[in-house]
């Protein structure tokens, strides 16, 4: 009998095996590169340098030279930028990878540092970036005139050390989400108190720092230390990803596949109903409450208060951003008035996800009894207070400022009712339809879909509040607003609502 050898098996293939494969599979269904993609990508970059480029070198770079001493607002801007920068991170990941990676890799026996470290090096270059760009803001806000090699070196590589150390808290915070709702409150705080801080100094005289500053040698050589600790520090976080937990990661994929169908798609309005699916489903310690049961207070009402106090965590930045006109007051006046007005809409929408759920769930408003018209009427009162109290604070910080005169709290207060008009309707918009005429630019061209959907509720706002607009354009100080105008905003902002309610729908939850 003759003995025959049996074949040899073959081994386990190895994991650069598995992904070369993966790869080639991937690339031979989707191919190497979309020419509609990268063209679409560079449009908008040369777009976006061509509208923002010469005002962002301005803000970044002032052609004229600080008088005196540096002042302490950069430096609290700078740290503003740095704690949004972490709430951004926080929203992306900061490590991700694609969904259909986060299905079949992220479960695999595959090494997750060949897996996450095209995340990971994006998330460093953009900190790079960011801090870098950041840096020589602040430098040029503070450094005279000329400014050599030397000082914009030592400004780009200090920021450049600050966002790598708020990447890093960003990372940790990722890798332990018991800590992350912790961070982010702390990093929303300080961000919007660092807002209200600088427009407070802008308000009462800008607090001048000691003329004799660390040397620039000095700074350097800190700034330069900090970011090699902070790059040891990345590079010890890319060797432990072996012992990262599955969950964020998967979630934090799951989160940047949306943004990037917002991007594709160019459906902004798929970002409202995530943001607030994410939201409610971090809410783990809801508890109930008896405002829904108090007669006095009618129940729609009742439901926006509840919501408005369920997020009490975000009411920072609206704070913040009340601070963010000051600094503006000097500027031109378009943009003032867009910062204010831009801003007061997005104040009213806190609640406006309560509206998708009236157009989606109407039967639930039958059974209360409400019809179109109280349901109008109740979706608008607590956004107009709302809106009503940021417009008071914002215009009586521009007061305080001495850019306007007169009884403008009292002409913001009466303005919440007309914002909160336009947030109604803007929370009402639908998707952005992308089938209608294509606009034209030197660039190439743009559905016009998308730009409707961002004026929606914008027209609306601007019709309702044409006093505060004309105030804010013509009725510079020291020249005192009158009180004609408040009558006249008092006037519109009242019907506006009754076009509102009257217009609505006889059925409940009728849109």
């Amino acid at each position: 009998m003759t003995a025959i050898e049996a074949p040899a098996r073959r081994g386990v293939p190895a994991a650069v095996d598995a992904r070369r494969w993966i790869r080639r599979r991937r690339i031979a269904v989707e191919g190497r590169a979309d020419i509609g993609t990268v063209y679409a990508a560079t449009l908008a970059l040369l777009m976006a340098v061509a509208l923002l480029g010469q005002p962002l070198v301005r803000v970044v770079w002032p052609p004229d030279a600080p008088d005196g001493d540096p002042a302490l607002t950069p430096f609290l801007g700078a740290v503003a930028v740095s704690a949004a920068f972490v709430v951004v991170l926080r929203q992306l990941g900061p490590l991700s990878v694609s969904r259909s990676d986060a299905t079949w890799l992220l479960p695999a026996p595959l090494p997750r540092r060949t897996l996450l470290a095209p995340a990971l090096t994006l998330t460093t270059v953009a900190a790079l970036v960011v801090g870098a760009v950041t840096g020589i803001a602040v430098t040029g806000h503070v450094a005279a005139r000329p400014a050599g090699l030397l000082v914009l070196g030592a400004g780009a590589i200090t920021g450049a050390a600050a966002a790598v150390l708020a990447t890093l808290l960003a990372l940790a915070c990722q890798r332990r989400p018991s800590l992350a709702r912790l961070a982010d409150g702390i990093g929303i705080a300080i961000g919007a108190g660092c807002l209200v801080l600088a427009a407070a100094l802008r308000t009462t005289g800008d607090h001048r720092l000691p003329s004799p500053l660390i040397p620039p040698v000095a700074v350097l050589a800190t700034g330069a230390a900090a970011l090699a600790v902070g790059l040891i520090a990345i590079v010890l976080t890319w060797r432990a990803l072996e012992n990262w937990p599955t969950a964020p990661i998967a979630e934090a994929s799951i989160n940047a596949g949306a943004y990037a169908d917002v991007v594709y798609a160019v459906e902004p309005s798929y970002l409202t109903e995530m943001s607030a699916r994410r939201f409610w489903r971090s809410r783990t310690r809801i508890r109930t409450t008896r405002l829904l049961t108090a007669r006095r207070v009618p129940p729609l009402i009742a439901q926006d208060l509840i919501i408005l106090r369920r997020k009490a965590a975000r009411l920072w930045w609206p704070l913040g951003a009340a601070a963010v006109p000051v600094y503006l007051a000097n500027g031109p006046a378009w943009l003032l008035l867009g910062v204010v007005l831009i801003g007061a809409l997005a104040a009213a929408g806190l609640t406006a996800e309560s509206t998708h759920g009236d157009a989606s769930n109407p039967a639930m408003l039958r059974l209360l009894g409400v019809t179109g018209r109280q349901m109008t009427a109740q979706r608008l009162v607590v956004p107009a207070v709302v809106a009503g109290v940021w417009l008071t604070v914002t215009l009586a910080a521009l007061q305080a400022a001495g850019s306007l005169a007169g009884p403008w709290w009292a002409l913001g207060l009466l303005a919440g009712p007309a914002v909160a008009v336009g947030a109604f309707q803007r929370a009402k918009a639908s998707a952005a339809s992308i089938g209608t005429i294509l606009v034209d630019t030197p660039l190439g061209a743009f559905p016009a879909g998308m730009l409707l959907w961002l004026l929606n509720g914008i027209d609306v706002l601007a019709v309702l509040t044409l006093p505060v607009s004309a105030g804010l354009v013509t009725l510079q100080a020291p020249e005192a607003l009158g009180w004609h105008w408040l009558l006249a905003q008092a006037v519109v902002s009242a019907l506006g609502c009754a076009l509102l309610v009257r217009t609505s729908g006889a059925a409940a939850g009728s849109l």
